[in-house]
């Protein structure tokens, strides 16, 4: 088998690569990140703001501002061109594979940029070559193009953040590691997060410059900010453990905030950087989606659903370039997976039916992340792999008893490892991990209802009676199938809500028998209560997760930094796809990568095998 010509210097040797199998880990710390910016807090002010800044895309979407005016998608001739140009192959050939004359090695990476040094340890798997164990012989070399499948950054994918919490890291990586300077070419489609920046961002990562096509600036020679020098780790760890972190970032992200809207009403614009660029990596594309002939019969396409789905203007673009090419399979990339958790994923079943595709009638290798763990399921003759572990913080597999309707072969990690790192969801959220929100909000409750205690039973009565409906109510927006299983949900909301709505009045009859006088009391409960209903939170959104009603919330409580991983793959002239799942359980701990999956699909069918 041909590999891909070597760069202009000497490439690393190549680092060994077991299946996991036979080097898993067990239980035992996982490290986190000390160096700013450290993982976003899903419960604090920095993710407040970026709820904020989604609430603002939406309107703007609503209100038919279309953000993506700037965007002219080509035809996927002209973007073969373009990718050829870039990768030295021939001009002869209607697809890259037959213009390369040889496979075609793709990396595939999506949910980047949080945690610097999560960031960072992701970018040192990914820009590695690697030598599968077991005297087979076989080398994965780095891949040629590469793709983000959206949430290239956290909590909004503004210029700013891509650039501190991806691109920095990820430059200082290759900055360090040298050798390879082959030019390679970078593709992406946004996710939501890439959306609430309304694709600013975005375009300046991944929009093709209008003056020319040349390598970033590794490959051009010059040197990338290293981003300062090396935290040290007792002042990195305090500084997260007394959310130091989460004061900082929200008054900057409120203050870029502040600094767009000022720049709105005065008519002025905010200078930011004309181009991001990843070193070595070529941008390529004209739009946020895109397609690109890879090997003959097989297609490469990006989609994009905006904040709902594909506008028609997608729609017709890929409607065209099927009744083109015809291709026999295509490998579908896209922001959402079809199947998450064992169920069916509306966003991503909403994608296929707008490109008139399906994965039982059609030949299809959906690849996908937004969800941050990594799951194989083979759909008639389709493949529908999500793999979400660039950088964001864990979603476990399913941890409910039942494996759902539509159960994955393969997940990483598993459910039995899932369930072990969910059981710590209480005690997390009550620890403020994730952030004081809840805290407040709980402590707030406690003092609204004492504060009706004192002007009678009456107004006690009112306020104890609407804080346990508004807790109700509330708890029942966290489960996203809520239609689909009202009995459920309102059964576990009420329970929980009633605890909530009425822990504060319990409160206070228990410390009032225990405190040493009346001055005490109030305080007590209302700091009693702000740690009580975040742990009682916790254990609702574990209950959700066991239940199988709701996966996401407890996880993001979480924060956890493992399983980070990324697929390689190998696209041979036949359509043969192979593919390498390829990730570390403890990214910042000792040990190297391991292979995690390994899988085959063609455009004829597709067959899988897993190693690990």
């Amino acid at each position: 088998m041909s590999q891909p010509p070597a760069g202009r210097k000497n490439t690393p040797d190549p680092v060994p690569l077991a299946p996991r199998e036979e080097t898993g880990r067990k239980k035992g710390r996982f490290h986190r990140g000390v160096r700013s910016p450290v993982a976003i807090r899903w419960f604090g002010m920095t993710a407040l703001v970026g709820h904020l800044r989604h609430m603002l895309a939406v309107a703007a979407a609503s209100n038919q501002l279309d953000l993506r005016d700037w965007m002219r998608p080509e035809d996927a001739s002209l973007l073969l061109d373009r990718v050829s140009r870039v990768l030295g192959a021939s001009a002869n050939g209607d697809s890259l594979a037959q213009r390369l004359d040889r496979e075609v090695w793709i990396d595939f990476v999506a949910d980047t940029g949080d945690d610097h040094d999560l960031s960072r340890a992701v970018a040192r798997m990914l820009f590695a070559t690697y030598a599968l164990a077991g005297g087979e012989g076989r080398t994965l070399p780095r891949g040629e193009i590469l793709i983000f499948g959206g949430d290239t950054a956290y909590p909004a994918a503004t210029a700013p953040e891509l650039e501190r919490r991806l691109l920095r890291p990820w430059n200082d990586v290759l900055h360090r590691a040298g050798g390879d300077d082959r030019p390679r070419v970078l593709l992406g489609i946004p996710g939501n997060h890439d959306w609430y920046d309304g694709l600013d961002g975005f375009g300046r990562l991944f929009r093709r410059s209008p003056l020319r096509d040349l390598p970033g600036p590794l490959a051009a020679g010059e040197t990338p900010p290293a981003g300062g020098s090396e935290p040290e780790p007792f002042a990195g760890a305090l500084e997260r453990h007394l959310h130091l972190d989460e004061i900082g970032e929200s008054l900057r992200l409120a203050g870029e905030a502040f600094e767009s809207l000022a720049a709105i009403l005065v008519g002025s614009k905010v200078k930011r950087a004309d181009r991001l660029r990843l070193g070595g990596y070529t941008a390529v594309q004209e739009a946020s989606y895109w397609a690109l002939p890879l090997a003959p019969g097989l297609d490469l396409w990006g989609v994009d659903r905006q904040l709902r789905t594909a506008d028609f203007r997608q729609r017709v673009f890929f409607a065209e370039r099927r009744a083109e090419a015809q291709p026999r399979g295509i490998l579908f990339v896209a922001p959402d997976p079809a199947f998450a958790f064992g169920e069916a994923n509306d966003p991503g079943a909403k994608l296929l039916e707008a490109c008139e595709l399906s994965l039982e009638a059609n030949h299809l290798f959906y690849l996908t992340g937004d969800v941050h763990h990594y799951e194989r399921l083979t759909v008639g003759d389709s493949l529908h792999v999500i793999s979400g572990g660039g950088g964001a913080f864990l979603h476990g597999s399913r941890i409910a008893p039942d494996a759902g309707t539509v159960p994955p072969q393969h997940a990483y990690p598993d459910k039995k490892t899932s369930l072990r790192i969910a059981r710590a969801i209480p005690w997390r959220l009550a620890a403020g991990t994730a952030g004081f929100l809840p805290h407040i909000a709980f402590g707030l409750l406690a003092a609204l209802e004492l504060s009706a205690l004192a002007r009678g039973a009456v107004s006690a009565t009112l306020a104890s009676t609407l804080a346990t409906l508004v807790a109700i109510f509330g708890l029942t927006l966290a489960v996203r199938v809520r239609l689909e299983r009202p009995v459920a949900t309102w059964s576990i909301s009420t329970l929980f809500g009633l605890v909530l709505g009425l822990a504060p009045l319990g409160l206070r009859l228990l410390l009032a028998a225990v405190l040493p006088g009346p001055a005490f009391v109030a305080p007590a409960v209302i700091v009693a209560h702000a740690f009580f209903g975040s742990f009682v939170l916790g254990v609702f959104l574990l209950v959700l997760a066991l239940t199988g009603l709701e996966h996401h919330q407890g996880f993001a409580a979480l924060g956890h930094p493992g399983f980070r991983h990324f697929v390689r793959l190998c696209v041979h002239p036949s359509g043969r796809v192979e593919g390498f799942a390829i990730g570390k359980d403890d990214p910042l701990g000792a040990g190297g990568p391991v292979l995690v999956d390994r899988f085959e699909w063609d455009a004829g069918g597709a067959t899988a095998r897993s190693e690990a």
